[in-house]
């Protein structure tokens, strides 16, 4: 959702950072609980007003919240090696499993146009650099084929001159 030209996440993360020199000075109370509200109210992860009980459910897709991380989470954690960590424009990230893709594609909506260009580009960078991994991966073992055939080679025609 968009509040003039911010985002909604990036306004609630402005009103938590609020601080000015006029409410400490004159010690208006209302101000100060108002600048308090809105801090405490402000959601801990992007999206995080759309949160309920810490789990964000969109088209059936449930997102968990991790406010250590600053981050929405899709799919299992614990693999670093199979998470994308995408930054979003209002701040905080989106991390997901490779294995979840299909999934946040039914979620997509749930994002802004700069967010889903974000996740767009991320997933795209992610797929270019597994193929490159997967090349670099199957040219090493290809290398060290090449190296046992030839020592092995070497070894046949050693012992035909011997004999």
């Amino acid at each position: 959702m968009k509040i003039g030209t911010e985002t909604t996440a990036a306004a609630f993360e402005r009103g938590r950072n609020l601080r000015t020199d006029k409410t400490e000075s004159n010690g208006n109370p209302f101000q100060k609980q108002l600048i308090n509200t809105i801090r405490s109210a402000a959601p801990k992860v992007p999206y995080g007003y759309l949160a309920k009980d810490g789990v964000i459910t969109y088209n059936g897709v449930q997102f968990s919240c991790d406010e250590k991380t600053n981050s929405i989470c899709l799919g299992d954690m614990t693999d670093p090696k199979k998470v994308i960590n995408i930054p979003l424009s209002g701040g905080g990230h989106l991390k997901v499993n490779r294995d979840n893709l299909g999934q946040l594609s039914k979620a997509i909506g749930l994002f802004s146009p700069e967010d889903v260009n974000l996740i767009l580009r991320a997933i795209h960078l992610d797929t270019k650099l597994q193929s490159v991994q997967k090349e670099v991966e199957d040219l090493e073992a290809g290398v060290g084929e090449q190296i046992t055939e030839g020592k092995g080679a070497a070894e046949t025609e050693k012992v035909a001159e011997e004999n």
